[in-house]
């Protein structure tokens, strides 16, 4: 992950370098929609396949409900000629939830609320006069949470995108987020979100 930073500020620093450098800070917010990679997993019951060397508990992973909450908090820019670097500094609600369907009944299985601050460190590639794409590290700091279970403390995201750039410098975001660590050791539970952010420059 420290290698990933390096080159994302070294990508940056290199085109500010070959053109005049705008400094921007100011306010973000915007939708966090939240939702988690789960284990989906069945235990094996075939007597003759599990002899065979097939596992006993098997499954793929499934995605969570999506929970839709908010972000909001400060950002700083480098504009440069062909991109930006940019620092997101956000508290971000999530909420990972999951419904088990029977035939009979319907079992709240998860429902966990998680509150972040988050640092987005991006790279954002200029693509046309007002379009650029994004690519970036999060990590992220857990501030509180909801039960009693015992969640890590910080986690680390990847984050790929899109964006649009309007004429006064402000930006909106639609980027897809993916956890790297899991957020219970031995969960094999991964935070994903897909954030639609607005950033309004407070200078000029």
């Amino acid at each position: 992950m420290r290698k990933l930073i390096v080159f994302i500020l070294y990508i940056g620093l290199l085109q500010n370098a070959q053109a005049q450098i705008k400094f921007r800070y100011g306010l973000t917010a915007g939708l966090n929609l939240s939702s988690a990679i789960l284990p989906d997993l069945k235990v094996n019951t075939n007597i003759n396949s599990i002899l065979q060397g097939e596992d006993v508990v098997k499954g793929a992973p499934q995605l969570a409900d999506f929970v839709a909450l908010y972000k909001a908090g400060i950002f700083f820019r480098l504009d440069g000629g062909i991109g930006s670097l940019k620092l997101n500094v956000n508290y971000t609600r999530t909420n990972i939830h999951e419904d088990i369907n029977t035939d009979i009944f319907n079992i709240n299985a998860l429902d966990i609320d998680l509150n972040y601050l988050d640092f987005d460190i991006t790279y954002n590639l200029n693509l046309f006069k007002h379009f650029y794409i994004s690519a970036g590290y999060v990590p992220s700091l857990l501030l509180d949470h909801e039960g009693n279970l015992n969640i890590n403390d910080f986690d680390q995201r990847l984050l790929a995108g899109i964006g649009f750039r309007f004429a006064n410098g402000a930006t909106i975001d639609f980027n897809a987020v993916a956890g790297i660590v899991e957020i219970i050791d031995g969960s094999y539970i991964h935070n994903i979100m897909i954030p639609i952010t607005i950033n309004i420059p407070l200078n000029k």
